[in-house]
């Protein structure tokens, strides 16, 4: 890492503009989101968003299609405890995520203290000040960490938007199998 690298915000959005570049892609990097898009005059326009931190995974599962997979596992299966059992396995899911998070935040939040304590006795003040800083930057995660857990047990919308998405997508696929069946 370069000496200039450790004044980057990483939580800042960034916007780059590079020339001569057609194509539209989205990259998925494991620390970034790249999307990349074309403009008028044939440059691309790079936009970085999230935080490069293990709490996009959870951002990321809550963003999925959910709506499609209930719609083609409608079509695939149209039993409504199929529907209830899905429905299950995307919370159980989601559980899973939240445990890996936090145990990586717990694990990254030991190594700091580590380092802080072990920096602090060499005399190395800058460098104990910005662990530090990291180090609140990661209970500020585990903090949202948290109340997002609680959020999706107490049952709040933004947390549990893709179990409703997708139930809208499997009751369109139970549509569309009836109206197949009927106009046939």
């Amino acid at each position: 890492m370069g000496f200039w690298n450790l004044f980057k915000n990483k939580e800042s959005a960034t916007i780059e503009v590079l020339q001569n570049e057609q194509e539209q892609a989205v990259d998925m990097q494991p620390d970034n989101l790249v999307k990349k898009t074309s403009n008028d005059d044939g440059n691309a326009l790079i936009i970085r968003y999230g935080t490069g931190m293990p709490i996009d995974l959870i951002y990321k599962f809550l963003k999925e299609d959910y709506e499609t997979k209930g719609y083609e596992d409608a079509m695939s299966n149209p039993d409504m405890s199929y529907k209830g059992m899905n429905m299950q396995m995307i919370k159980s899911t989601l559980e899973v995520k939240f445990r890996q998070v936090r145990l990586r935040y717990t694990d990254n939040l030991r190594t700091i203290q580590f380092h802080i304590s072990s920096r602090s006795n060499a005399g190395l003040v800058d460098v104990v000040k910005l662990l530090e800083t990291q180090k609140e930057t990661l209970m500020q995660h585990m903090d949202e960490l948290t109340k997002m857990e609680q959020d999706f047990k107490a049952g709040l919308p933004y947390m549990n938007g893709m179990l409703l998405s997708y139930e809208r997508g499997f009751l369109r696929g139970l549509a569309a199998l009836s109206l197949g069946q009927i106009f046939l």
